[in-house]
């Protein structure tokens, strides 16, 4: 399209030189402009030309306006890109019942990836309050209905997360967009664990979990970011823990092979 624009350009700027250019040419000048024999005929055919002349001119000047109009279109994107990627930080503390709602919002409407830690050393719904319990029931349902994302989840490997991994694994039997991962961390005794429990949803979005504690006992348990920089960040990190830990489902895998993943010992 550009190309074109540019050629007729190039060739309306060409048939004005021609004009122009035309009664110094010896068989132009001869043959046209020298055979009126009237005035009239003179200016009849002066006008004709002027008026094809213009005719160039104007034609010119509109493809070089719609060239110019594209390329401000072109330079908006580009700027709109620009201040979409590095659009201010924006930070959040949340109590974890407002975690709960915004975080299962954007599982819902995620188009690329979601990636999912867990890491206290017992299931969800050990002596977890109400809201925390309908959380993770719906947000099983909301990964299993999103079929767009790819959904990775690694829990803390501990006897009672197992016990509530196979679980997971069963209620997501034949998913093609669902892998589960074991992380040994500290041992049982410890509440919190060494790693940090990152949330991370497509490339902007993310969530630090339980950052100094499980319970809102605090003026805020999670803090949400919104920013792509920091968003990749989180995203590599928890890729890194992935590696570390024990793959124990995907797409593909059976039941009763995941079964055996969960329980093996080390």
């Amino acid at each position: 399209m550009i190309f074109l624009r540019r050629l007729f350009f190039f060739l309306s700027l060409l048939a004005q030189v021609a004009l122009a250019v035309s009664p110094f040419v010896p068989w132009v000048r001869e043959n046209i402009w020298s055979a009126q024999t009237s005035v009239n005929g003179f200016a009849s055919t002066l006008a004709t030309y002027i008026g094809v002349e213009f005719a160039c001119l104007g034609t010119m000047v509109v493809l070089f306006l719609f060239d110019i109009e594209q390329q401000g279109k072109s330079s908006t994107e580009q700027f709109r890109d620009l201040l979409h990627q590095y659009t201010p930080l924006q930070v959040r503390c949340l109590k974890s019942s407002d975690f709960y709602k915004e975080f299962l919002g954007h599982c819902a409407k995620a188009k690329n990836y979601v990636k999912i830690c867990y890491f206290a050393p017992t299931p969800p719904d050990h002596g977890a309050p109400e809201d925390r319990k309908r959380y993770y029931l719906k947000i099983l349902t909301v990964m299993k209905d999103n079929r767009e994302a790819v959904f990775k989840r690694i829990i803390r490997d501990t006897d009672a997360n197992r016990q509530w991994a196979n679980e997971v694994v069963s209620y997501f039997a034949g998913a093609t967009n669902f892998s589960l991962a074991l992380l040994k961390d500290t041992e049982l005794g410890d509440e919190m664990s060494l790693a940090l429990s990152v949330q991370v949803v497509d490339d902007r979005n993310a969530w630090l979990v339980a950052v100094s504690e499980h319970s809102d006992s605090s003026a805020y348990r999670d803090v949400a970011i919104e920013n792509e920089i920091l968003a990749e960040v989180l995203n590599k990190y928890f890729d890194r823990l992935w590696g570390l830990s024990r793959v124990v489902f995907k797409p593909g895998d059976s039941i009763k092979h995941a079964h055996s993943l969960i329980f093996e010992e080390e």
